[in-house]
């Protein structure tokens, strides 16, 4: 499927600009004016992590740290981290002397926050694997991260931000509606929000941010219903039967969003480190664990959510043919095979 190239970044703010807010927010963050909340915490020691290679930010890091944020960091110390954040990333994309030393500040910024305890109760950071340490405990299983509602507290909530961001992102659904992807590019959803392009580029850093936001809508509402901690599973059968529903779910969601899927499709080296993707990891191994004990859940369920992936999904339905209820039946299927337990298909 063919996509519109990513527009380049403005220069919208200086590496001076972005030098002077780091310096800035280093010093409140220093005399305790700023507290990093549990949020900015993890996004702090994703990026570390990633940086404790190489010794420097990348823009793979940078856009995972956006993307892992998403909406709701935007709700956090009134952006003021996120925003920072995305102003970077389209330096780092195009360093010289000016941008590696603001890389260099950030760099520094975060590693110092990550020396420190989270403002408040954080989930633990991503690791390199996006295996929980054991699947089927039960201990392990938890709500998804939500997008939380604007709230008072801290900082005086930045009100504008949150309302530029769904103005961007019903501007961005329109076009895609109405025009098509192919459409869909940062220039034309400034055009449709009555913004300027580099405030697309700072809220969501390149069109396949944007992509993704565009999805998390859709996101919040599939792990609300199918890795909400609450919907713990009563025994093996009611394992099997939440496995079955995930998978359904799943396959009916993407035929209906494809092309979407299809477009903001992550690279090779950041498709199993994104939030959903690992989220999705702990749900399954936790449930094909209790439902098949013996079994290596940890390991199958990279293989379970395999049959998932969009592109195989997309290829099986558009270029072979199958029918949706064929998809749906072989998914139950392969989870009857794993656990051992024949069960009729869907009708």
């Amino acid at each position: 499927m063919s996509t519109t190239p990513d527009e380049p970044h403005p220069r919208a703010h200086s590496h001076l600009d972005s030098a002077r807010e780091l310096a800035a927010l280093m010093r409140d963050f220093r005399h305790g004016t700023w507290q990093p909340t549990g949020l900015e915490h993890r996004l702090a020691e994703l990026l570390a992590q990633s940086a404790a290679g190489t010794g420097s930010l990348t823009a793979v890091s940078v856009r995972t740290a956006i993307w892992e944020g998403s909406m709701a960091a935007i709700h956090e110390n009134g952006g003021r981290f996120i925003t920072l954040l995305a102003d970077l990333l389209p330096q780092i994309e195009k360093p010289d002397a000016a941008a590696l030393h603001t890389a260099g500040l950030a760099l520094d910024l975060v590693e110092t926050i990550t020396q420190t305890a989270p403002h408040r109760q954080a989930a633990p950071p991503p690791r390199a694997c996006p295996c929980p340490s054991k699947a089927g405990s039960a201990q392990n299983e938890g709500p998804p991260p939500r997008s939380p509602q604007p709230r008072e507290g801290g900082r005086p909530l930045r009100v504008d931000a949150a309302r530029n961001h769904a103005r961007l992102l019903n501007a961005a659904a329109w076009i895609a509606r109405e025009r098509g992807l192919q459409r869909l590019t940062m220039g034309a959803v400034a055009t449709a929000a009555g913004v300027g392009k580099g405030t697309v580029f700072r809220r969501f850093g390149d069109r396949t941010g944007l992509l993704q936001a565009l999805l998390q809508r859709s996101e919040d509402s599939f792990q609300a219903a199918h890795l909400s901690g609450s919907e713990r599973a009563d025994g093996r059968d009611g394992a099997i039967e939440q496995l079955r529903a995930f998978g359904v779910a799943a396959i009916r969601r993407y035929a209906a969003e494809m092309e979407l899927h299809l477009a903001a499709e992550p690279s090779p080296d950041q498709r199993y480190l994104r939030g959903p993707r690992r989220r999705y990891h702990e749900r399954v191994s936790i449930l094909l664990g209790l439902a098949a004990p013996d079994a290596d859940a940890e390991l199958l369920s990279h293989a379970l959510l395999g049959y998932l992936e969009p592109a195989l999904l997309w290829h099986l339905s558009d270029q072979c043919g199958l029918p949706l209820q064929r998809l749906e039946n072989g998914w139950l299927e392969l989870v009857s095979r794993l656990v051992q337990k024949p069960q009729p298909h869907a009708t």
